[in-house]
């Protein structure tokens, strides 16, 4: 999320023109700008003049020295970029605000002892927990989406359920087959999951500036429900796994 790469200022206290509409008044003063917990702070003379948090803002947009933001109901700031100050702290504020976040913490089977198969358990996570390191320290969202390799998981996960049928059926190809069919009969949901991931990766990719972040945050969605379902699909296949066909 490069406002300006050759800028080498540390992100703090900036000061810039603000103008613009936010929550139905007109904004048109010369404020200090900060990253104040989730939020950019507009002050004059120490007193507030604003206060956008991160995630209600939808996208952003730079033209010569001036950096368009574009907040959630319709809201426009634009901000003048003369200073290097400025350039830092909205570069962080926009990496901030599309980093991408923890993905597994809620989960229940991830990591757990659900299915009595820490091996299993590994090795069906595997694909998606490889994803999930390829995205650690990406803020781009344009770039996350092009890590993010919808096809490459899918396969991965099918590989892995064919090989955690071989390994139960000791080399028995037709009992293999049909453990397989079983497990594949449990994971429909993570392969619905899939699809809708890249549906919203299409969009993303295709999404203009002043709804890009919203997007993202639409992805980002898609893919937590895919590690949830996932997560779900863990007890079913560990109980097939373990009756066989």
């Amino acid at each position: 999320m490069n406002v300006n790469a050759s800028s080498a200022a540390a992100p703090g206290l900036a000061t810039t023109r603000v103008v613009g509409l936010w929550r139905g008044r007109e904004i048109d003063v010369q404020a200090t700008v900060r990253l104040d917990r989730q939020a950019l702070l507009f002050e004059r003379d120490a007193a507030p003049v604003l206060r956008l948090p991160l995630d209600t803002l939808d996208g952003w947009q730079l033209r010569d020295a001036h950096a368009l933001l574009y907040a959630r109901g319709g809201d426009v700031l634009d901000l003048t970029l003369e200073h290097d100050g400025v350039r830092a702290v909205l570069r962080s504020a926009l990496d901030e605000a599309s980093s991408m976040p923890e993905l597994a913490r809620s989960l229940r089977a991830m990591g757990g002892t659900v299915g009595g198969n820490p091996a299993a358990q590994d090795r069906w996570f595997a694909p998606l927990l490889t994803m999930r390191r390829t995205l650690v320290g990406v803020s781009d969202p344009l770039r996350q989406v092009a890590l993010l390799d919808v096809d490459r998981v899918r396969d991965e996960l099918a590989r892995a359920l064919e090989e955690l049928a071989a390994q139960r059926m000791g080399g028995d190809l037709p009992r293999t087959r049909a453990l397989e069919a079983m497990l594949e009969e449990q994971t429909e949901g993570v392969r619905a999951a899939l699809a809708r991931v890249a549906l919203a990766g299409t969009t993303l990719e295709g999404s203009a500036p002043d709804s890009r972040l919203a997007d993202w945050r639409q992805w980002v969605s898609e893919v937590r429900a895919l590690f949830r379902s996932a997560d779900d699909a863990w007890p079913a296949i560990a109980h097939v796994l373990s009756v066989g066909p």
